[in-house]
């Protein structure tokens, strides 16, 4: 009697819970049912969560599934603990990019994915090659960059070996003819060749400056391959800790047209002034439009008051301090360098006409010839050997790096929160290209300078 209380009991109970939610009826010939009741879970934060049940019958015709597309959200959740879901955290950060704020429900469409994605939450593929076009054209300059850079790092080598043992050539041909009791015109003659030959090798070295040129070309290389791989990294990270799709669009093209200007792949007529009046940074990225005025920060997206402070600090002390010390080393460097460039090819010069005019009777000028030779070959061997233009190359760019992130941290705080690159990422990577470490503040206020890589 007991067993046939429960049975009934129990049948009772599951007519009422089928009745209560409604389960549709199929057809005779369906024998599986995806049912989706208006039971919930209590402990879940994200309202109701329906839970598919099957429930299974045979027809007359034999055994014969069929299933029906039901819709359940986040089933998962279901088995979870009360009070929590593994769904929390991400639906959270969901909610901070959400425009309508954290109250509202989050759709896809309300999903602010800053241009990289659609509604449906597809990248838009079109925009992806368009930036992996960019990467691989890039990645193209840079190899062509490389290799012109070690031929003119060779014709470097080239040139200055030449001119030195020509020169030396010269001042043993003035030193040999002025111990001889009579000048000998023969000798007098060669030394003046040798000695003019090496004076138009040391005025194409000091007119083009191969050393520079190699260093140009290593800079382009480099800057060029940095460019590809931000992109190759850019892509590989969420679409929300991302720069705005349109924004970092035309950050990219317009640093490539700027190392295309800047870095120029031919000698002449775009090739870049040697010896300029006046020194700057180089150019490695678009210059940034500073008439608007700074957006304040919303503590959204990464961003905080702290971590602007820290960035706005960071940009006017490289703007006080590491760019204007190497603008001035730089243009120390061309002083010395224009100084140098003109001091041997004139050496040499008046060495070949004091050796022409040492061949007269009664003139003893070849032992001037001589040493005249001897400091031409010294002053271009400081001067080449040195890579004394290199130098001055180098100090330029490290001022261009420097003005490259100063701009940048300045352009960035003057667009939308929302459209800038997540905060918190974007202040580890400034404190990595200035070779330090990601704190807060990234730098003490007894320091001199920003940067500590160069």
């Amino acid at each position: 009697m007991a067993a046939c209380n429960a049975l009934s009991i129990a049948s009772n109970l599951g007519s009422q819970f089928i009745s209560r939610n409604q389960f549709p009826v199929g057809d005779a010939t369906s024998s599986s049912h995806c049912i989706t009741p208006t039971s919930t879970h209590n402990g879940s934060s994200h309202g109701l969560i329906p839970v598919p049940i099957r429930i299974s019958r045979k027809s007359g015709h034999g055994p014969k599934r069929s299933r029906c597309n039901c819709r359940s959200l986040k089933p998962s959740c279901a088995l979870a603990k009360p009070g929590h879901t593994k769904f929390d955290s991400l639906d959270q950060d969901w909610t901070s990019f959400n425009p309508a704020g954290p109250g509202s429900p989050i759709s896809p469409s309300q999903r602010n994915t800053k241009g990289w994605t659609d509604r449906n939450g597809v990248e838009d593929s079109r925009l992806l090659a368009q930036l992996r076009n960019i990467a691989l054209a890039a990645q193209d300059r840079s190899e062509m960059h490389a290799i012109i850079g070690v031929q003119r790092d060779n014709w470097n080598k080239l040139c200055h070996m030449t001119v030195n043992m020509t020169t030396i050539a010269a001042a043993m041909l003035a030193a040999t003819n002025s111990g001889v009791a009579s000048t000998s015109l023969s000798m007098s003659v060669a030394a003046f060749l040798v000695n003019g030959g090496a004076a138009g090798f040391m005025y194409l070295a000091s007119k083009y400056q191969p050393s520079q040129l190699a260093e140009e070309q290593r800079t382009a290389s480099r800057f060029h391959k940095l460019l590809a791989r931000d992109i190759e990294t850019t892509l590989l990270i969420d679409p929300r800790l991302r720069k705005d799709a349109h924004l970092y669009m035309e950050e990219v093209m317009g640093r490539l047209q700027a190392l295309d200007v800047g870095f120029p792949l031919p000698l002449k007529p775009n090739g870049l002034e040697k010896f300029p009046k006046v020194v700057a940074p180089s150019v490695l990225g678009p210059i940034a439009d500073l008439a608007e005025t700074e957006i304040p920060t919303n503590n959204t997206n990464g961003w905080t008051d702290a971590i602007t402070k820290d960035l706005q600090r960071t940009a006017d002390k490289l703007q006080a301090s590491d760019i204007a010390k190497y603008v001035r080393a730089a243009r120390n460097k061309g002083i010395a360098n224009k100084r140098l460039a003109i001091s041997a090819p004139v050496f040499a010069v008046v060495a070949a006409l004091l050796s022409l005019l040492g061949c007269w009777p009664g003139i003893h000028l070849t032992a001037v010839a001589a040493a005249c030779s001897i400091v031409a070959v010294l002053v271009s061997s400081f001067s080449n050997g040195g890579q004394i233009g290199m130098i001055f190359e180098l100090y330029r760019n490290c001022a261009g790096y420097y003005a490259e992130m100063e701009q940048d941290i300045q352009s960035t705080m003057r667009i939308p929160v929302c459209q800038r690159e997540d905060g918190e990422l974007y202040h580890q990577k400034i404190a990595l290209q200035l070779g330090r470490c990601d704190q807060m503040p990234m730098f003490s206020s007894e320091e001199k300078t920003a940067g500590k890589l160069f």
